[in-house]
């Protein structure tokens, strides 16, 4: 591939090169251009080989950081495997392109931004591959929680600036933006960048909420007030707050069910085996504790299971060593195996899941085990002192708040299904097959849940007697409205009275 020429003057980027080579095209800063040139000689398949390194592989692109030409860059190549990727590169331009030309506009309106040095298209195999090159910041780090006062009041700033300019980056989350040494923010990945005019205030709500959505109460956290306060102009009305509230509301209740679906497709969290006909097929879950060893446990556990430790109408339960795997039909173990990612996203504190196997029907979930002994075991065996008991419980009720907190429910709650994890003492639940979602304003079904927690609490003699069940609902009430709920108390706590005596008079 050898550079054609000066670009005409309209080209987006200013002194630039055009790059052909067969299928291979590009257009390039002068500096790097040669450097590129001789890169888009190969496969993006092989351009690890070459240079550059893969820090980042996601379903929808590959990134590789490395120098062209001496200068430090990041690549960012777009994958269009699907119909629907190719069928909107077609109609709205190369998404490298795209990008690189939001880059540009975002400039020419003095926003901070990654500088963009070339777009076009690379072969990988018998694709072609939409790539955009921009130049690395020096000492760059991603924004994160908990931030620095100096770095909330810098990144809210820009994000008012940036709505102020009628711009609305649709996946600008703190990952996206960039802190140099001095704290200075910069964006990146404006690939969905919309141009909105002035922002209502319901859109700008959105878009701080996305973009606080690792905090518990969104931008109204308490973590996110130096950022809040810098966003916020003077003339800004009193019904931003209550707007504020209602995008956090509406962006968990999607969010959820769409991290649900992270469990059956390849992403950061997943990986899934192809499907072969007459194999089984595996979802492995990709967290610290999957390695090549347990997933050789997992498999020979679901070809040659041994003697269950329970058996019942649904399936049978096997503890072994570090492991519990249920047996389930297929869609049964589907459900269990979404309701741990469910879990997983509230932050709920339960037993890490490890994998599924499909196969004729039957489903294997595989997840750690977290200790020999369930807490009512614990409780049965005297092996809780008062401070342990204590700390159960202020456990049990952050965790069965937030549960509540993001509409999720569990029908099985008792303390044979809790089991206190041996590192953190934090009460873990292991049972997920009554794990069901609904609504997070429905509080119908949590006064149940809480009825079946305090009938086990008075079946287990009411250890540490009313300040338990007083630290539990002190625990229920600060989890809920940390994520900006406000549960109806007294009804839920009669409602809990009423199940409890159900529960106790069928268990007599």
């Amino acid at each position: 591939m050898v550079p054609q020429g000066s670009t005409p003057s309209n080209d987006p980027l200013p002194h630039s090169v055009a790059l052909k080579c067969g299928r291979a095209v590009a257009v390039a800063a002068a500096p790097i251009a040669q450097a590129l040139s001789d890169l888009l000689r190969h496969d993006v398949s092989t351009w690890e080989s070459h240079g550059l390194r893969r820090t980042k592989e996601r379903t929808v692109r590959s990134v590789f950081a490395g120098e062209l030409g001496s200068v430090p860059v990041h690549i960012k190549v777009f994958r269009a495997d699907k119909f629907a990727d190719r069928a909107r590169d077609a109609m709205r331009g190369p998404r490298g392109e795209r990008e690189l030309q939001n880059l540009l506009h975002a400039k020419t309106l003095d926003l901070p931004v990654v500088e963009p040095l070339a777009s076009g298209l690379a072969c990988d195999g018998e694709q072609q591959r939409s790539f955009v090159v921009t130049r690395t910041v020096p000492g760059g780090r991603p924004f994160s929680w908990p931030a620095t006062v100096r770095a909330q009041q810098l990144v809210g700033a820009l994000l008012a600036r940036v709505h102020a300019r009628g711009l609305l980056p649709g996946d600008l989350h703190p990952g996206n933006l960039l802190l140099d040494a001095s704290e200075q923010p910069c964006l990146l990945d404006l690939t969905s960048l919309r141009r909105v005019g002035d922002p209502s205030l319901q859109i700008r709500a959105r878009a701080l909420a996305f973009f606080c959505h690792q905090l518990d109460g969104g931008p109204l956290d308490p973590a996110a007030r130096a950022l809040l306060q810098a966003y916020r102009s003077d003339d800004m009305p009193s019904s931003f707050e209550h707007e504020l509230r209602l995008a956090t509301h509406r962006w968990r209740a999607a969010a959820l069910p769409a991290f649900g679906r992270r469990c059956t497709r390849s992403c950061a969290h997943t990986e899934v085996e192809v499907r072969q006909r007459s194999r089984p097929r595996w979802h492995w879950h990709l967290s610290p504790h999957l390695d090549a060893t347990t997933r050789a446990r997992c498999a020979e556990l679901a070809e040659a299971p041994p003697v269950p430790h329970k058996t019942g109408r649904r399936g049978s339960v096997w503890l072994v060593a570090e492991m519990a795997a249920k047996e389930r039909s297929s869609g049964a173990a589907r459900k269990l195996w979404r309701a741990a990612y469910w879990l997983l996203f509230a932050k709920v504190a339960a037993a890490t899941p490890l994998a599924l196997r499909l196969h004729r029907g039957r489903g294997f979930v595989f997840s750690r085990r977290l200790g020999p002994r369930s807490l009512e075991a614990e409780l049965e065996a005297g092996l809780l002192d008062a401070a342990a008991i204590a700390g159960a419980a202020r456990s049990l009720g952050t965790n069965v708040g937030r549960l509540h907190a993001h509409g999720l429910g569990n029908r099985d709650l008792k303390f044979d299904n809790l089991v206190r994890d041996g590192a953190t003492r934090e009460v873990c639940m292991v049972d997920l097959d009554g794990v069901s979602r609904g609504s997070a304003a429905d509080t119908r079904g949590r006064g149940a849940d809480l009825g079946r927690l305090l009938a086990a609490f008075r079946s287990a003699g009411s250890p540490g007697g009313a300040a338990t069940v007083a630290t539990f609902l002190r625990s229920y009430l600060r989890a809920n409205r940390r994520l900006l709920q406000r549960p109806p108390l007294a009804r839920m706590l009669a409602r809990a009275e009423h199940r409890a005596g159900e529960w106790a008079t069928a268990h007599r």
